[in-house]
């Protein structure tokens, strides 16, 4: 098993029947257990801010962090022609076996598609922060300006990082802002079946960074549907 692939052999364990802990390590030490069934779940299971997110995609479906395939396998029952990007070269087999048709190795921090290409995009759960920090997903914000259309839309999900009362992530938050990086900058690494992968830094945004990055790379939010302790921003270009 390559460390670096420890969430795609999660994802195909889990498909194949096997059930294992996957671990995130926080690089203060806290540790979080994923939820491995949520990557497979129906739309009927979907939280409510991503049906209701998924309502405004049309046509042609760039599908950031494809995983397990759980949304691209949705849109293209309802008919949309959907290409899923993923690094994880074990999750686009998992994606392949469970029916996605369209599927192509690339880092969403390294989009190659042309102008136009897509009438929407979609990053659920936390795709939206893969890049790491605010420059790089400020970077996919403006890739994704120039490859979907002017009447297109993307559907970009994250949790609102303040948005709790955990004294273990207010630390966490203290210690971002001390270190000056946004409070939900959280460098990561994965534990699965003995092995231990590298780190490597997610982004969480609250609504005001959102609409920041949304200013400075041509988007505006237009519209936002909250949970606990998720946000699903629909934004179309400004």
């Amino acid at each position: 098993m390559k460390d670096e692939d420890l969430f795609g052999q999660a994802l195909m364990d889990y498909h194949a029947g096997k059930r294992y802990k996957l671990k995130m390590e926080r690089d203060d030490g806290y540790l979080d257990e994923q939820d491995m069934g949520f990557y497979f779940r129906g739309f009927d299971r979907f939280p409510e801010p991503e049906r209701k997110g998924l309502r405004h995609v049309k046509g042609r479906v760039l599908d950031l962090g494809v995983g397990a395939g759980r949304a691209a396998l949705y849109l293209q029952e309802k008919g949309h022609e959907v290409v899923g990007i993923d690094i994880s070269d074990k999750a686009l087999e998992v994606s392949r076996l469970r029916g996605v048709k369209k599927l192509v190795n690339m880092s969403a921090c390294d989009l190659r598609f042309g102008r136009d290409s897509f009438d929407a995009a979609i990053a659920l759960f936390n795709n939206f922060g893969l890049c790491g920090d605010m420059d790089k997903v400020g970077g996919m914000l403006r890739s994704l300006h120039g490859i979907i259309r002017d009447d297109g839309v993307f559907v970009a999900e994250s949790v609102h990082p303040t948005d709790t009362k955990k004294r273990e992530h207010l630390r966490y938050h203290k210690m971002n802002i001390a270190r000056g990086r946004p409070p939900g900058q959280v460098t990561l690494r994965t534990h699965y079946r003995g092995h231990v992968g590298g780190w490597w830094d997610l982004l969480m945004v609250t609504p005001d960074e959102m609409k920041e990055l949304c200013d400075r790379t041509g988007w505006r939010i237009w519209r936002t549907y909250r949970g606990v302790p998720m946000y699903v921003y629909v934004l179309k270009k400004a």
